[in-house]
C-alpha cells in the first residue's frame, strides 16, 4: 500500500501525467464505443485526477483506494468528488456502475492470485449490465530495473527512484529519502507481472462474457500503449 510518504512523492513529481492522458484515452474510447456511461467508480484512484475529469466531462466520477494518504489528497484537492477507503479485493460499494476503472497498474499491485480472483468477483457484482471493466496491467519486461534516479526535494530531503526486480516474475518500486548523506527513509512497492492469458480466462470464470486484451485501446491508433488494456463486458 502507498504510504503517506509516497502519496506526496506521487503528486509532488507530476505523476499524475498518466490519468490524465488515459482520461482523454478513455473519453475518445466511449465515444467511438458509442456507449453511454452515466457513473464511473475507480478503483486505485489515487489522488483523483481521473475522477475529476471525468466528472468535468459529464460522467458521475467515484473513487476507491487503499491508500489512506491518496484519498486524503484526493478529498483535499477535489472535495466535491466522493471517495472511499477500501480494498478492491472485498470493499463493494453502495450502487452499480456502468463502467470501472483501474489504472497504474494497480491490479500487479495485488500479489496473490486468489486475491485477483476475488476482485474479479466483486467487481462483476457491482458492474451493470451491458457495462465494462476496464483496466491497465503490467507488460513482461515493461518495468525494466534501473539504478537509483534522483527526483528532487520534497521538504528539504533528497530522493532517490529506482526499480528493481527481486526475483522473477516481481517488481519492487524504492524510494529513498536522505537527509544529506543519511538515509532516513525507504517506501518500497511490490508488484506482480500475471500474464494476460490468466487474466482473460479469470475475467471470464467471474462471469465477464466478452473479455479482450490489447496494447491499443482505439483501433487504428498510431500509438501502442507499453501496458496491456484488458476490457471485460459484463
Amino acid at each position: 500500500m502507498y504510504s503517506d510518504l509516497f502519496s506526496q512523492v506521487y503528486d509532488k513529481f507530476g505523476w499524475n501525467y498518466y490519468p490524465e492522458s488515459f482520461a482523454q484515452l478513455l473519453l475518445k474510447w466511449i465515444e467511438e464505443k458509442g456507449i453511454t456511461v452515466k457513473n464511473m467508480l475507480d478503483l486505485g484512484c489515487g489522488t483523483g485526477v481521473l475522477c475529476s475529469i471525468m466528472q468535468e466531462h459529464g460522467i458521475e466520477a467515484h473513487g476507491m483506494d487503499l491508500s489512506h494518504g491518496m484519498i486524503a489528497m484526493a478529498k483535499e484537492k477535489y472535495p466535491q468528488l466522493r471517495f472511499e477507503q477500501g480494498n478492491m479485493v472485498t470493499w463493494k460499494p453502495e450502487k452499480s456502475y456502468d463502467l470501472v476503472t483501474s489504472t497504474c497498474d494497480a491490479l500487479n499491485h495485488i500479489l496473490e492470485p486468489e486475491e485477483v480472483k476475488a476482485v474479479f468477483r466483486n467487481v462483476y457484482s457491482y458492474v451493470n449490465p451491458g457495462g465494462y471493466f476496464l483496466f491497465d496491467l503490467l507488460r513482461e519486461g515493461e518495468a525494466e530495473e534501473c539504478e537509483p534516479v534522483e527526483l528532487g526535494e520534497l521538504e528539504g530531503k533528497r530522493l532517490q527512484f529506482q526499480i528493481r526486480h527481486p526475483q522473477e516474475g516481481f517488481v519492487t518500486l524504492q524510494t529513498d529519502l536522505y537527509e544529506g548523506e543519511q538515509l532516513v527513509n525507504t517506501e518500497k512497492i511490490q508488484e506482480r507481472i500475471y500474464s494476460s492469458e490468466w487474466i482473460m480466462e479469470e475475467l471470464k470464470r467471474a462471469g465477464f462474457s466478452d473479455v479482450t486484451c490489447t496494447d491499443q485501446l482505439l483501433e487504428g491508433h498510431e500509438e501502442h500503449a507499453a501496458t496491456w488494456f484488458v476490457i471485460a463486458k459484463k
